[in-house]
């Protein structure tokens, strides 16, 4: 069996859906289902999350390997306990910065302000990473031994933001090559949302969307944002959707939001007890 594997490699968090690809025409299409990723979510706890948050944790020796169920020497952590661990070790945590323009996305220049004993890596490299942590999950999950399964052999569309330019899709491309994904597609990412939306909606999307509509597909990921233009146009007689327009690349989003809601409740807080000093400690800003 070959599947037809997504994946949206988010510069908060990463996931993967799936679904086999129909055998023929007659076939009816299987609905994609998310994979459920192993990954430590706390030193020696492991446990299934649809969503692995993009964030890698170089571990201190003191640490001990990072075990998995597929690697019991790793040396480093990816996923939600690497993003705990920004809390008391943050110059030994990354998180994404392949969307950064401003610096040499090949060099090894992370994590940012890190100690000298700390190895560093380059954005590509992190990429990397989750998306091999996305290909071991996958072999151990589904493959479960068997090569013909294993997700390098697997068709993998990976959405990036419509707003990246060509050498971030290249260098998403590198790092998806490193991983070993060879048969890979990238899709803009509010292209990916439309179509979603087109696939919910049946045939009745053709008498929504009319010949000289345009659409805004407004995408607010956890770290950025994305715009896009979409029209449907006449080609022959068959109406065709086509991304005329794209905004800027803005580097905010969900998060940001969140973080400021949890300012004006920190304050909240604050005023109605002053006296006592109330506070939202590190640890509670992290959860």
């Amino acid at each position: 069996m070959k599947y037809v594997v997504g994946i949206d490699l988010g510069t908060t968090h990463t996931a993967l859906a799936y679904a086999p690809i129909p055998a023929n025409e007659d076939e009816k299409a299987a609905s994609p289902v998310m994979l459920g990723i192993p990954q430590l979510v706390a030193q020696g706890t492991l446990d299934t999350r649809e969503l692995l948050p993009s964030f890698f944790y170089v571990a201190h020796e003191s640490d001990g390997p990072q075990v998995l169920p597929w690697d019991d020497a790793r040396k480093y952590a990816v996923g939600e306990h690497a993003r705990a661990r920004g809390v008391d070790a943050p110059a030994r945590v990354i998180a994404s910065w392949l969307c950064h323009p401003s610096v040499d996305r090949r060099a090894a220049i992370l994590p940012a302000g890190a100690p000298e004993d700390v190895e560093r890596i380059s954005p590509v490299e992190a990429s990397w990473r989750y998306l091999e942590h996305l290909v071991e999950a996958w072999d151990h999950v589904v493959a479960k031994g068997d090569p013909e399964l294993q997700l390098t052999k697997q068709s993998v569309v990976l959405t990036v933001p419509a707003s990246f330019d060509a050498a971030a899709r290249e260098l998403t491309t590198e790092a998806a090559y490193a991983a070993g994904l060879e048969d890979l597609t990238l899709l803009e990412e509010p292209q990916a949302a439309f179509y979603a939306w087109l696939s919910d909606r049946g045939d009745a999307w053709r008498k929504e969307v009319q010949v000289g509509d345009v659409v805004l597909v407004v995408d607010i990921g956890g770290g950025t944002s994305d715009f896009s233009v979409i029209a449907a146009v006449d080609k022959g007689g068959e109406l065709v959707l086509e991304r005329v327009a794209v905004g800027d690349h803005i580097l905010l989003g969900g998060d940001n939001m969140d973080l400021l809601l949890a300012h004006v409740v920190e304050q909240k807080m604050v005023r109605e007890a002053e006296e006592a000093g109330k506070t939202l400690e590190l640890d509670r800003w992290q959860k």
